[in-house]
């Protein structure tokens, strides 16, 4: 099933392909009679889509024997920064992780990935996000970030499960807003690429869904 209603009616107008959404999907299980249901969302993080899918699952506990959620892709939410999950360099070379950013309180969890690829070492790693929600992800401040640590070279990817409209436009594209185009645009940086793949198409980010 997909959570996004927007994405399933393009699909189905684009494809003519026809995806369940989430309340299809669970009344398919119940009319299937299936009595135990394990679900694996694959979304990145425990953020509002999360929050919605839980919701829409609780009014179908009485349906089946035992419901599992299982957890994004960052696991829980922690309390703030410090808090770093089990689960989750070239040189000169920054890597600048573009995700989408966030109101809900998930917004931490962008915090405790930068916190986290500190932890491991790997200093040429940045944190950006399109919403610029936590405030140090916004894309002048990654920036200022990248070139404060000395870095003249960026590769610019999505920190999103799919390399969708947000990594080919609001990273990739030729518009003045676009990160590319304002990482250039400052003069920092000698060479700015841009990687577009995401996460979902990571052999070992798909083991994490799969285990």
């Amino acid at each position: 099933a997909f959570t996004a209603q927007i994405i399933i009616n393009h699909v189905q107008a684009r494809d003519g392909e026809k995806i369940d959404n989430v309340e299809q999907a669970l009344d398919r299980a119940v009319e299937n009679g299936v009595k135990n249901l394990v679900v694996q969302p694959t979304h990145l993080m425990h953020g509002a889509e999360y929050d919605e899918l839980v919701d829409a699952l609780d009014g179908y506990k009485d349906k089946f024997e035992t419901v599992t959620i299982a957890e994004p892709l960052l696991g829980e939410v922690g309390s703030d920064a410090t808090v770093v999950n089990e689960d989750t360099a070239e040189d000169g070379t920054a890597f600048v992780f573009m995700g989408h950013g966030t109101s809900h309180t998930a917004k931490v969890s962008y915090s405790q990935m930068a916190a986290q690829m500190e932890k491991l070492g790997y200093d040429n790693v940045f944190i950006g996000t399109v919403e610029g929600e936590p405030e140090e992800t916004a894309c002048e401040n990654v920036i200022a970030a990248v070139k404060e640590a000395g870095y003249t070279k960026v590769i610019l990817r999505p920190l999103m499960v799919v390399a969708g409209d947000h990594a080919n436009n609001d990273m990739a594209g030729d518009d003045d807003d676009s990160w590319k185009s304002q990482f250039v645009a400052s003069g920092n940086f000698e060479s700015v690429d841009c990687q577009i793949a995401g996460l979902g198409e990571i052999d070992a980010i798909q083991q994490i869904y799969a285990a």
